[in-house]
């Protein structure tokens, strides 16, 4: 077994004569990664500093059996997600990078020009590495425009990967052109390449800083002989014991200071701390807490710390260090009182007000983590300075707001925390200059703050237009209960959001025109005319949109039936414990709503068929409503 800690840069290795290809056995699962975890790579890499360090990957090679001049293909058994991932954003920046060379970007020194064309140069190497001279049959590579081609990160074949992979590297202009695989993108591979693509920075500057940092993550790269070493490695690595996060080295020096300075038993202080644990039991939830607490409230004299302007991960602990030292007590008598108004936006079900609680439920439901900074700035002021209405009203705009974004994708994540910063200084300001703060001087801000300004109406309806469900599966979701709790009627409103005992939803989304790639017979007849290609092409382009959506509670089984069967009523059967209407004419209200084709009003329930009009005329109806629901309450200048 050999161990190397070494940086991306090396394990992609450009150099002159380097060989070293992470190739991912065909065996392997399928790439995996969602918005989620792209959302934290970007946010990793850009808050911490460089050197941060990505964890271990585990591969076999068998170096021995290679012959001479032949690449080190080494098979990756951990780490496919990370290395794929990375890939990806490389891939991404250079797009934008020869996006920028071709518009003809403007250097101001020569010495500018190489960096930029160095860049751009190393960037290829680490995607793919052509060889003139070969061996054919070489393991590990194809053949193009006579080259052998080895791509430096491949990820596995399942799912159709590769071929998404490569087709994104012939887009790029580094391979011959490749017809783009059906349904690529919608799967995982592609859909990570467009969303890195549209969340990197835009100036030549920034992304040759970030490129710095992506070539400075530090891996631990654990290499072994053989497969039967590789997963007994893998076992054991993933069965060790957890290590200390930043909140327990923060509890364990408080506990420590409390005893020393100010002669309080650690038990006693483990008491109080457990008042923090109680109403914010998650992990995640006390990481972000300790987080927005410092955010919302630095430019307190008594919370500042000098020189660190943003609570990111890798400051977190030097932050609370600093705080403690300076006042034990009154910092954690501030983080207990917090904690529990931030346990309210967590459990809403806490919170008295019920028009306030219902937007907090909503936020939950939506996404709306970052925006919990403000509501804990908000929700800490005297009530002598803010207006009655203000907080329910400061939920309801967090909705919209976080909807739009959620939707667009603008502002991108790793603009928002530093944009409710700005929001909070403005308030702050206000709060000191007037003593009050009106709702509409917050909307404003919100709304009109130049890092934090969301996505037009024009851009939202977009967004709202497109396969909104393959982009972001939960806010399509949410879209669609929120449509129905709009319009249902008392004699059947279900709980949209109920869950069985194993935490599953009841109700989840059903794509009227089925998704999957076997098409049947009867939605061929249907869609197609009896015409397969035609009925694919209608699957690729409108399958994941708005207008194919609703949500059901039947078996996933009957999910490719025909329309006619899945319009049938069938009342009070039971599905995972619960008694529900199965069919479109179950009386949902999503079921309902009406669209106009060719004149004629028609609903999922009464509709005699299923067309590609109909999909067009239907997505845009829910999109008009879901415009008129989350416009904005102020002008939002463009």
């Amino acid at each position: 077994m050999k161990v190397d800690s070494m940086p991306f840069s090396k394990i992609i290795n450009i150099d002159q004569g380097a060989r070293e290809h992470y190739h991912v056995p065909k065996y392997q699962r399928e790439y995996s990664w969602r918005v989620s975890h792209w959302e934290k790579l970007i946010q990793d890499i850009d808050e911490n500093d460089i050197g941060y360090f990505m964890g271990s990957i585990i591969c076999v090679s068998d170096a021995e059996s290679n012959a001479p001049g032949e690449e080190l293909i080494y098979e990756v058994i951990d780490g496919q997600q990370r290395l794929v991932t990375l890939s990806l954003l490389i891939m991404a920046i250079y797009t934008r990078l020869k996006e920028m060379e071709k518009s003809g970007i403007e250097f101001e020194d020569e010495d500018d020009k190489r960096t930029f064309q160095k860049t751009l140069d190393s960037l290829s190497e680490k995607i793919v590495k052509k060889k003139k001279d070969f061996k054919k049959g070489e393991p590990g590579g194809f053949e193009d425009s006579k080259r052998l081609c080895f791509c430096r990160v491949q990820p596995s074949s399942q799912n159709h990967n590769y071929e998404d992979y490569l087709y994104i590297i012939s887009e790029l202009g580094l391979i011959s052109k490749r017809e783009s695989p059906r349904y690529c993108g919608v799967r995982s591979i592609y859909k990570a390449f467009r969303y890195f693509q549209k969340t990197i920075p835009q100036e030549v500057e920034s992304l040759q800083k970030f490129v710095e940092k992506i070539n400075l993550l530090d891996f631990v790269v654990i290499t072994v002989g053989t497969q039967a070493d590789a997963f007994t490695l893998f076992e054991t690595l993933n069965n060790r014991g957890l290590e200390l996060s930043a909140i327990d080295i923060i509890k364990n020096k408080m506990l420590s200071e409390m005893e020393k300075k100010h002669e309080v038993h650690v038990d006693e202080s483990f008491d109080y701390w457990q008042e923090i644990i109680k109403v914010l039991p998650g992990a995640d939830d006390q990481e972000r807490f300790f987080r927005h607490f410092y955010n919302a409230f630095r430019k307190d004299k008594t919370f500042e710390v000098k020189g660190i302007s943003r609570a990111v991960k890798s400051k977190i602990i030097k932050i609370y260090e600093t705080l403690i030292k300076r006042d034990t007590v009154v910092l954690f008598d501030s983080l207990r009182e917090k904690a529990v108004i931030y346990g309210r936006f967590i459990d809403p079900s806490s919170v008295e007000d019920e028009e306030l609680a219902a937007r907090l439920e909503d936020m939950s439901h939506i996404g709306t983590a970052p925006a919990y900074q403000i509501l804990l700035f908000l929700f800490s002021q005297d009530k002598r300075f803010v207006t009655p209405d203000l907080l329910p009203r400061v939920a309801d705009l967090m909705c919209k707001y976080y909807v739009r974004r959620n939707v667009t994708d603008i502002p991108s994540t790793r603009d928002l925390d530093q944009a409710h910063m700005e929001v909070i200084d403005l308030c702050h300001e206000q709060i000191k200059k007037s003593k009050t703060l009106t709702f509409e001087f917050f909307a404003n801000c919100l709304v009109n703050n130049s890092k934090a300004r969301p996505a037009s109406l024009k851009q939202f309806r977009e967004a709202l237009g497109g396969s909104i469900y393959s982009d972001n599966a939960d806010m399509a979701r949410y879209l669609l209960t929120k449509l129905d709790s709009e319009y249902h009627t008392k004699e059947y409103s279900p709980d949209l959001w109920a869950r069985d005992e194993k935490g599953r939803f009841i109700w989840t989304v059903e794509h009227i025109f089925p998704q999957g790639e076997n098409i049947s017979h009867d939605w061929i007849e249907m869609i197609g005319n009896g015409n397969r290609k035609i009925a694919e092409n209608v699957q690729e382009k409108y399958v994941h949109c708005l207008g194919n959506l609703t949500l059901s509670g039947y078996n996933s089984n009957l999910s490719d039936a025909s329309f006619a069967k899945k319009q049938q009523l069938a009342k009070n059967r039971i599905f995972l414990g619960q008694k529900i209407n199965i069919g479109y004419r179950n009386g949902l209200a999503l079921n309902n709503l009406n669209f106009v084709v060719g004149g004629k009003t028609m609903n999922l329930s009464n509709a005699s068929g299923w067309k590609e009009n109909m999909i067009e005329a239907r997505t845009k109806a829910i999109s008009d409503i879901l415009i008129s629901l989350y416009k904005f309450p102020v002008k939002q200048l463009q």
